[in-house]
């Protein structure tokens, strides 16, 4: 008992605390308090470790007095830890490092280790600092980024399988389109494998997005649009843009409305400039309000023959394809003749 008397005296000393009921309460704090704390003097030298630490290294205070405590610190850890130390303490700046440190029963555990600076009658006097477990921590958050990539690897395995699914279909049409004997059939065949293709192209660029990152909305419909109209290879057709605004979407409810731009160019391009006449599709892209973004593809041509029911027209699939489409990205649709073919969509756009 005189031992852990002496032991306890010696350590409050060495923390500046003076004798008395200054002691006591110093004792009572640091060594019921929550967490693992330590102090080193201005040498950098460890003075004091409360009961927490002690109780987890399972070793006594002479041995982590001073630089003792390293000896506990994995091997693999040992260098950094010790530099992120050192140039935290020069520099006289908080710091926060993790490291693994041996428990009483062997077991590396990982601690989340934070130290400041203090000072003492208006001097610089040493670092306090505090030692939290975050073993079971770690391994969730390891065990959660283990399943993101087997998540990620096997969307990667998923899209390369879709992407050439959709090559060989598209190959496979473009050969029953060299083979038919109706010119009408040869035309629908052509038509399906040029969808599947430019479709194809988009999700592709939409897969390149990484983790929540956003699409900017603006250049994917450019792209979108031009990609489209020198597929259809359709000559004497001009394509403007106009971007007013910036408008960042998330994936999945930019892809339907790329889509949407896809078929609405690749529509016009084939069915609204008859006979070979010259023309001109015109996508615009602006915020029509705040928190509302809208698209409009408008052509020249000679406009949709019907628009009948829920105002889409007969006749197209391109076009039938669209209002789902709309559904998907949450998007209102309006399709007007008005000298041409104009579609409006709106969404929400934050």
């Amino acid at each position: 008992m005189e031992d852990k008397g002496r032991m306890a005296e010696e350590q409050a000393a060495a923390a500046g605390v003076t004798p008395g009921g200054d002691e006591k309460r110093f004792r009572l704090l640091a060594d019921h308090a929550p967490v693992m704390i330590w102090r080193a003097d201005t040498s950098k030298a460890c003075d004091f470790f409360n009961k927490p630490w002690l109780d987890f290294t399972g070793r006594a205070l002479e041995r982590e007095l001073g630089f003792g405590w390293a000896e506990g610190v994995h091997p693999e850890d040992f260098d950094r830890c010790l530099a992120v130390y050192t140039e935290a303490f020069d520099a006289r700046r908080e710091f926060s490092m993790d490291y693994r440190l041996r428990r009483h029963d062997g077991a590396w555990r990982w601690l989340l280790d934070s130290g400041r600076p203090y000072e003492a009658n208006g001097a610089f006097a040493g670092y306090f600092g505090s030692c939290i477990d975050i073993t079971e921590m770690k391994s969730a958050l390891e065990e959660h980024r283990q399943s993101l990539e087997e998540r990620e690897r096997l969307l990667a395995e998923l899209h390369h399988r879709v992407k050439n699914n959709a090559q060989a279909t598209t190959s496979f049409l473009g050969l029953q389109a060299s083979r038919a004997s109706d010119p009408t059939v040869a035309a629908a065949l052509r038509g399906a494998a040029t969808r599947i293709m430019l479709a194809t192209l988009v999700q592709d660029r939409m897969f390149r997005i990484t983790g929540d990152a956003a699409v900017e909305l603006g250049d994917e419909l450019e792209v979108t649009a031009r990609t489209a109209l020198e597929v259809a290879g359709r000559p004497g057709i001009d394509l403007e843009t106009r971007i007013e605004d910036r408008l960042a979407l998330p994936v999945a409810q930019a892809t339907p409305l790329a889509l949407i731009v896809n078929e609405l160019v690749v529509n016009a391009a084939r069915h609204a400039f008859p006979d070979g006449r010259n023309g001109c599709i015109r996508l615009t892209l602006r915020r029509a309000a705040p928190g509302l973004g809208e698209v409009v593809v408008a052509d020249d041509g000679i406009g949709l023959p019907d628009l009948v029911g829920r105002n889409t027209p007969q006749g197209c699939l391109g076009i039938h394809l669209v209002p789902r489409l709309a559904r998907q990205a949450r998007a209102t649709l309006r399709l007007e003749n008005d000298a041409g073919t104009r579609a409006t969509l709106r969404f929400a756009a934050a």
